[in-house]
């Protein structure tokens, strides 16, 4: 049995595709109205509004510039794509021209419903007139879809959603240790070519990033982490105020990947923010590996690209640093789009520079820091490749390879253009566009707070070039992205395997450069990688370049090119392994190779996960599988920096009544991290003063003491050697004063 594909929409008979396309958008209107007068179904609304902002724009949008046939994985990333940059900017033409004519709040749910219905109708109406005669659907066999491989790997994502309900209401992690356990079978049996098919690859892509993100995510009921304390408050004053106030100095404030972005799915999903970044951005986000295999497997093959996609997604930044950083998951998304359009050679030129715009722009106004790094290695991308087309560089370059290739094919040898590519889809009219379009932004948005910040970072860093270079007392940054050895032969392992990932990927760099001929690299993405490889080079040797900008977070973000290098290096470095014991390397080395590294990847994923350690030791530092041994056998380093970031209901009811009652003239002292993070976010009071052990509190002030302080009597405080002080030294100070709110987890008091 067959049914149409819904993934591919866009190829199916115009009247059936707008029939579908005005369903849902009736079904919003109707549980709209439904709520309106009180009538709420569970879920409904959140679903369909999620159905509604998330495809049905970008799949119109397909429609509309006839871009057919692209398969499910393209289909579906590019319609994501051109859905969250339609909200975006339709979010900022609202903000910007309702309250011209009298619309004082243009980011509530009356303007928002209204203004999107009828850009949907609008859509609709140009697709018809332009695509209305195209009608060649794909289908699906059913029988695929309910084989005992699909539906296995469309329950795992159900073991990080039980696994972590487990841990938040009943301590238990035995479903998530089970879930990492199930994580890495999958990658050995896809390696080994059991069970799982290759059309599967990418749903098990899919299933693993979702799984991951999911299990640590949704651990406790609140947001955890810091960069996203900030935006969480950004998205409520703009939801609260109903305007985005485009003035206001932050950095964070000019994205609109989280001021625009969440306050539409909140109005029209009705949901709180805390659970739009904690579900509805990691959905978003596990389409980033999904676009990479696509990205990959065009240039290698399925399993290395499955590989070097399972190497990605291992890495703890993926599903745990990253899921407190909103904005940068949006922006990586984009990002992943513009490196799959640069190696999609077979869409129309005009759609894919177009396609190229939307989605570079979108980059520019959802993170600063990924959009300064992606117009750097543009920037210098296009000079490179401008350099290689010079007549003299290509025939010093076809002499090189002539020299060096195992392969050398009469096609390449002797020929000075055979590197030119004539269809190169970095074009100087882009890089323009987006150097130009990324200041300007960054200039007159956020009171230049983006801007200035990048320029006191380049100063900086200019100066530390020269004093730091290569500094091995001074070099953090390869401590920042491998772990930090302990006694014992695990933890040994652990360090070999986290420095051998950094080894394999030179390894893969430097057989790309030799092999450049033998392999299939699109010449844009072989300048891009080289670039990453340099950036995170430097980030290594430089130790401000890793501090300013973060190592770690940046290490990830190479990775989006680097990864399948990593895959590559292992199978050369196999290889000269195998030459060394002189056995013969043939097509079921390679093969056998990629098992192996398979298995490498699977230990890999369980020291990162934390799982090894919470067999060995019982204790990982990871908030999902340690929580407990946390809080029962941690010592005080260890709880101090767990609750720095991580929040029980008794801290937020505190918060939120500090925050109700409070007299506002007063000012209200807490901890670093209180109130830094969780007084921004949930008790909506970002100028309050931080609370340390030599703090000078003057009368008709307020001390808000959270659950480590009231509980283990710890302070956070960074600028101490051990980050934290202990309650006891400003007994004096509360024995002064009166108690006023206390739930046992928190208290306040008053002088």
């Amino acid at each position: 049995m067959q049914i149409n594909n819904p993934l591919q929409i866009n190829d199916w008979e115009i009247k059936k595709f707008l029939k579908v396309v005005l369903t849902i958008q009736l079904a919003v209107l109707g549980v709209i109205g439904l709520d309106a007068i009180g009538l709420q179904i569970p879920i409904l609304r959140q679903f369909i509004g999620f159905i509604y902002l998330t495809f049905v724009p970008g799949i119109i949008i397909l429609r509309i510039l006839k871009l057919h046939k692209l398969g499910n994985i393209e289909t579906l990333l590019y319609t994501v794509g051109l859905s969250i940059a339609t909200l975006m900017f339709t979010g900022l033409f609202m903000n910007t021209l309702y309250p011209l004519f009298g619309i004082s709040g243009p980011i509530s749910i009356t303007p928002l419903i209204i203004t999107i219905s009828i850009l949907v109708s609008i859509l609709c109406i140009l697709s018809y007139i332009r695509d209305k005669d195209f009608s060649d659907p794909s289908f699906i066999d059913v029988g695929n879809v309910l084989s005992p491989p699909a539906l296995f790997l469309c329950l795992i994502p159900f073991l990080a959603i039980f696994g972590t309900y487990l841990v938040n209401f009943h301590h238990n992690n035995i479903l998530l240790m089970f879930l990492i356990v199930i994580i890495a079978i999958i990658a050995i049996l896809i390696a080994f070519d059991k069970f799982i098919p290759k059309n599967l690859y990418p749903l098990a892509i899919f299933v693993i990033a979702i799984s991951l993100l999911y299990h640590r995510s949704l651990i406790s009921m609140y947001i955890w982490g810091w960069d996203i304390h900030l935006e969480l408050y950004l998205t409520n004053l703009v939801k609260m105020n109903g305007i985005w106030d485009s003035t206001m100095p932050s950095t964070y404030n000019a994205m609109l990947s989280i001021v625009m972005v969440a306050p539409i799915f909140s109005n029209i999903c009705s949901m709180s923010f805390t659970w739009i970044f904690k579900i509805i951005y990691p959905l978003l986000f596990s389409l980033v590996p999904l676009g990479l295999y696509r990205v990959f497997q065009k240039q290698t093959d399925d399993k290395i690209a499955f590989l070097a996609c399972f190497f990605f997604m291992s890495g703890y930044i993926f599903y745990s640093e990253m899921l407190a950083l909103a904005r940068q998951q949006i922006a990586e998304l984009f990002l992943v789009l513009l490196i799959l359009l640069m190696v999609n050679k077979s869409m129309a030129k005009i759609k894919r520079s177009l396609l190229f715009i939307v989605f570079g722009l979108s980059l520019v106004v959802s993170h600063y820091g990924l959009s300064y790094i992606y117009m750097f290695c543009l920037i210098s991308a296009w000079l490179l490749l401008v350099l290689a087309d010079n007549p003299a560089m290509q025939r010093l370059l076809d002499n090189f390879y002539t020299k060096f290739s195992r392969y050398k094919s009469e096609k390449h040898a002797g020929n000075p253009n055979s590197f030119k590519i004539e269809d190169r889809t970095i074009s100087s009219t882009f890089v323009l566009l987006v150097i130009i379009f990324t200041l300007t932004w960054y200039m007159y948005v956020s009171s230049s707070s983006a801007f200035n910040a990048i320029v006191r970072i380049g100063d900086h860093m200019a100066s530390s070039i020269f004093t730091d270079f290569l500094n091995p007392e001074a070099a953090q940054g390869l401590k920042m992205i491998t772990a930090q050895p302990a006694p014992g032969l695990l933890h040994e392992v652990c360090r070999i395997i986290n420095y051998l990932n950094q080894i394999f990927i030179i390894i893969g760099g430097i057989v790309l450069l030799l092999r450049y001929r033998e392999l299939k690299f699109e010449r844009e993405y072989t300048a891009f990688s080289m670039i990453n490889l340099a950036i995170c080079f430097a980030g290594v040797s430089v130790p401000f370049f890793a501090s300013s900008l973060n190592m770690t977070r940046l290490y990830h973000i190479t990775l989006i090119f680097l990864a399948p290098f990593c895959v590559i290096g292992g199978i050369i470095a196999l290889r000269a392994m195998s030459r060394i014991v002189g056995v013969a390397w043939t097509d079921k080395n390679v093969r056998s190779s990629l098992k192996v590294l398979s298995v490498y990847f699977v230990i890999f994923l369980l020291y990162s996960s934390g799982f090894v350690w919470e067999v060995t030791e019982g204790y990982s530092g990871s908030i999902s599988l340690s929580q407990e041994s946390i809080k029962e056998y941690g010592d005080a380093e260890g709880k101090n920096t767990f609750y720095a970031a991580y929040y029980l209901d008794g801290d937020i009811a505190g918060v939120k009544w500090i925050s109700k009652n409070r007299d506002n003239k007063s000012k209200v002292y807490a901890d670093y991290t209180r109130k830094r993070l969780v007084f921004t976010s949930y008790g909506m009071m970002p100028g309050e003063r931080i609370l340390t052990n030599t703090t000078k509190v003057r009368d008709g002030s307020y001390i808000y003491l959270g659950y480590p302080n009231v509980r283990y009597g710890l302070m956070f405080d960074p600028s101490q050697s051990k980050k934290y002080w202990n309650v006891t030294d400003i007994s004096p100070l509360l024995d002064e004063m009166s108690m006023i709110y206390s739930n046992d987890d928190a208290q306040v008091y008053y002088r």
